[in-house]
């Protein structure tokens, strides 16, 4: 999926926390549509991970970054409301920002807005995403202090480790 990037700070919804989105723009791809006709439920998941792959790319500190030390963030808890069917070929927006970083532990809030044809976007799906970073073990780890610089950065919060 070839995407293009941005970061935001004011997101197309209104939001009650001070977080900072970055915009992926991509097509939804036919692999993810389901005989009905839409993205199925699950496939939602890796729209998000696009989004979130973008996301650190764009801060400076792809996912590779993480591979390269043996480390993974591994999903611990995870929230969706499906709103609006997305389709395909359908232009969209995956917003990606963080909501909080902790020493072991990041939480991602993402969106997914539709182009709605007349200049607007409508809110189709939206997602929060807790992960801890593992090693290749399955041992629990420390984020790397780089990442965690960044993140604070964008954040702006530095709650203690859990």
């Amino acid at each position: 999926m070839n995407a293009s990037k941005k970061i935001i700070t004011n997101p197309a919804e209104t939001d009650s926390s001070d977080i900072s989105y970055h915009i992926t723009r991509v097509r939804v791809p036919l692999f993810e549509v389901d005989l009905g006709r839409a993205v199925y439920h699950g496939n939602y998941f890796h729209l998000f991970e696009t989004g979130r792959e973008d996301f650190l790319r764009h801060i400076g500190f792809p996912y590779r970054a993480f591979m390269e030390r043996e480390l993974h963030l591994a999903i611990v808890e995870s929230s969706c409301s499906y709103r609006k069917p997305l389709r395909y070929d359908d232009q969209i927006e995956i917003h990606t920002g963080l909501a909080w970083v902790r020493r072991r532990s990041v939480s991602f809030r993402q969106r997914i807005f539709r182009d709605d044809g007349q200049g607007g976007m409508d809110l189709c799906t939206r997602a929060t995403l807790d992960m801890v970073c593992v090693r290749f073990s399955g041992q629990a780890a420390s984020l790397p202090e780089e990442f965690l610089d960044l993140a604070r950065d964008l954040t702006e919060k530095s709650p203690a480790g859990e």
